[in-house]
């Protein structure tokens, strides 16, 4: 078993950066170190607030139970997981676990030394119990855990002494070691747990400290004085969600706002030219896609594989990417990206291409078809917005008739859950794991998954067959030749079809370091640091 280790290191390692991007932006390198303190040149004293705008709404702060980027983006400074992927080297770091796991021969035992000393923020001890209650909320399916996949491979797990876990498999789990180090993974203390809910008043052991949120509006942090690694440099944090990009522009220009965790392309002139930010890109593990529901009570047409076919035929990414990202993003033609593990170029094979005029011919061909209105349903935040629009111009050219219906963000999260909710939306996958089984598994299967993209039950069952075959084993071969399958059979019956590649894009007061966003996206404020 220790060979599967060995796999699973390597393939985060040996996952490459994405293309460099146009423009005057700074990629950012992770390995920057931090330098507390006061600082010459203007720059913050310690203890001023660094101010962080958002502009997606948080739904909560347990760990367990969110698994949008606002809420990570705070939870992720709050809780911590046994392991965290190094930025840089790419590597499975101990976190909360005191070294790298030791696998049983036939790889069905896992066992985890913890960490000693490491207090939770409500004084209770971080021990072996709290991590069997964590995974143990994670698989109790009335808990209502946002990643349930987590804990599918635990059969049970014991506690020898406080600081050892041994989790006992029901089958060979080829990316255990990533689940460990997913966000939705992060250990909560049983007590707090049991006493408050953690939505509204959070408890991890992480370098930061819940003040107060106002709902909808902000949360206010403070340094862990105790935190085990060390107090981090950065004292006091807010975040405000600020809706409108260039609201949230404008703060960064008045200094009322020091970090901007995403920021669209067609801003990134505008704020280059504001004196003291920088505006800067890492890489990303990221696709954006569009999800066509093969049953959909809104518009049965959409059972029909012509028609899917027809709506993804009539989708120009290539111009999206090229007039609308300006090269900050690749055009996706698979919805394993090449960041991913389990992709190749043979997965872009199964890509329904740009045709335009095929799509009209399929219409033309079935001219009750094009009398169907097909509704699409978009979020409102940037990015969503400008597909929407984008694609709809599209659709509508190539004869479909389509009606366009904005969303919040929050309301999206929620009801594009629905079965009764839109015939196609737009969604985004930020891989935490890079492994193409933790790509699939929670938005496609039918069971374990999101359920937004609806797939016959034929259909269902062979996909849910290729995940579940790709991840009962540590063979890389077998894993990969099955992520392939299912790859193909969701595009090749259009129910998605991908759009691009991400790249981070963000921006920060110049006057600190150690900003950045890794390639799942996530930021961590005990990275930050005072500029020299």
């Amino acid at each position: 078993m220790k060979k599967l280790l060995c796999i699973m290191i390597a393939m985060v390692m040996c996952l490459g950066l994405l293309a460099g991007c146009d423009g005057t932006t700074t990629p950012v390198d992770p390995s920057t170190p931090n330098v507390g303190g006061e600082t010459e040149g203007g720059n913050p004293e310690i203890g001023t607030m660094f101010e962080i705008a958002l502009t997606a709404p948080f739904t909560g702060f347990d760990p367990l139970r969110t698994n949008d980027s606002a809420s990570t983006y705070v939870n992720a400074q709050i809780y911590e997981t046994l392991y965290r992927i190094n930025p840089t080297t790419g590597e499975y770091d101990p976190l909360l676990a005191a070294e790298l796991p030791e696998f049983s021969e036939d790889g069905m035992t896992v066992t985890v030394k913890l960490r000693e000393g490491v207090k939770f923020h409500d004084g209770t001890d971080f021990n072996s119990e709290a991590v069997m209650h964590t995974f143990s909320l994670i698989k109790d399916p009335e808990f209502g855990s946002a990643r349930a996949s987590i804990a599918n491979s635990i059969e049970t797990m014991e506690c020898p002494d406080e600081n050892t876990i041994v989790f006992h498999l029901n089958y060979e789990d080829g990316v255990i070691l990533a689940k460990f180090a997913h966000t939705n993974s992060a250990i909560v203390s049983p007590t707090a747990q049991q006493a408050q809910d953690l939505m509204v008043n959070p408890c991890g052991t992480g370098p930061y400290k819940f003040v107060s949120s106002i709902s909808g509006s902000n949360v206010v942090l403070t340094a862990n004085e105790e935190y085990w690694n060390g107090a981090p440099a950065i004292k006091d944090v807010t975040m405000t969600i600020i809706a409108e990009e260039s609201t949230a522009i404008a703060r960064m220009e008045t200094g009322e706002a020091d970090f901007m965790p995403n920021l669209s392309v067609e801003q990134i002139s505008r704020v280059e030219g504001i004196n003291g930010v920088t505006v800067a890109t890492s890489d990303a593990a990221q696709i954006y896609y569009m999800g066509l529901r093969g049953t959909s009570y809104v518009n049965p047409v959409m059972a029909e594989p012509e028609f899917r076919k027809a709506l993804a035929m009539s989708i120009d990414k290539d111009g999206f990417v090229t007039y609308m990202m300006e090269g900050y993003a690749t055009t996706a033609n698979s919805v394993l990206g090449p960041k991913i593990f389990g992709y190749s170029e043979e997965c872009e094979s199964a890509n329904i291409a740009y045709d335009p005029e095929g799509a009209k011919a399929i219409l033309d061909a079935h001219p009750e078809w094009k009398e169907e209105e097909i509704l699409f349903l978009v979020p409102t935040t940037p990015v969503y917005q400008k597909l929407g629009e984008y694609f709809q111009a599209n659709m509508l050219a190539a004869g479909f008739n389509i009606k366009y219906e904005g969303i919040d963000w929050s309301a999206w999260l929620t009801e594009s859950k629905a079965e009764n909710r839109f015939d196609i939306t737009l969604a985004a996958w930020s891989n935490v794991t890079r492994d193409g089984t933790e790509l699939m598994e929670p938005n496609f299967h039918s069971t374990n998954g999101a359920g937004r993209i609806k797939i016959p039950a034929e259909d269902a069952a062979v996909i849910d067959g290729y995940i579940v075959a790709s991840k009962t084993t540590s063979d890389t071969a077998v894993r990969v030749e099955n992520l392939q399958l299912c790859n193909a059979a969701l595009q090749e019956n259009a129910y998605v079809q991908p759009i691009y590649n991400g790249t981070n894009i963000f921006c920060f007061n110049s006057n600190y370091t150690g900003v950045t966003r890794d390639p799942g996206g996530t930021f961590y404020l005990v990275d930050m640091g005072y500029a020299e």
